[in-house]
């Protein structure tokens, strides 16, 4: 996992969009409230989540990093689709491969340790938590269910993996903790 360089310094936005999508998604769940069950049951603690990545992002409101190319989201299916690029912060492309590996039962101590050393700079260790905390994969598998009326087993370990999400999260912040003076204390 080495992002390419793009030499272009960038403004994030992700507290502005976040908002922007979590409101969506309410007014969207309001109107296909009761049509699936696994939606029903888990929608609002992925809003809720969502929330919480929204609070880490407060302090980033004029921040400028530079940018690198990397991939919405880390899916097998859709790794090297065109469509899956974009430029952002290096931080985005870290939190997104620790994802996967969770994901994929393929995380150890060592691999956490040796993603998170490659944090730009200090300040940044919390952008890697708010991308942490937004449910992008969730969120992906809710629109095939939607969209594309595909039920998908991947959604189901999403929700049923809720808890050991949750524990592998502080066991990151645990692992940025020891090397970052400011604390990060997370909200669960």
């Amino acid at each position: 996992m080495n992002p390419e360089f793009c030499d272009k310094y960038i403004k994030l936005n992700w507290h502005e969009l976040w908002i922007k999508k979590s409101e969506n998604i309410e007014k969207y769940f309001n109107k296909i409230k009761g049509k699936y069950q696994i939606i029903d049951e888990s929608i609002n603690y992925y809003i809720s989540i969502l929330e919480m990545g929204i609070y880490f992002l407060r302090e980033y409101d004029n921040y400028y990093d530079y940018g690198y190319l990397q991939h919405k989201i880390i899916i097998d299916e859709i790794y090297c689709d065109k469509n899956n690029f974009k430029i952002d912060v290096k931080e985005r492309e870290i939190a997104e491969y620790l994802k996967c590996i969770f994901f994929k039962r393929i995380y150890s101590l060592e691999k956490i340790h040796t993603l998170i050393q490659k944090v730009n700079k200090e300040i940044n260790y919390k952008l890697v938590i708010a991308r942490l905390l937004m449910p992008n994969y969730y969120f992906y598998f809710v629109e095939k269910l939607i969209f594309e009326d595909r039920d998908n087993p991947e959604l189901y370990e999403i929700v049923d993996r809720i808890k050991e999400y949750e524990e592998y999260i502080k066991t990151i912040v645990d692992e940025i903790n020891k090397i970052n003076e400011k604390k990060i204390v997370l909200p669960f």
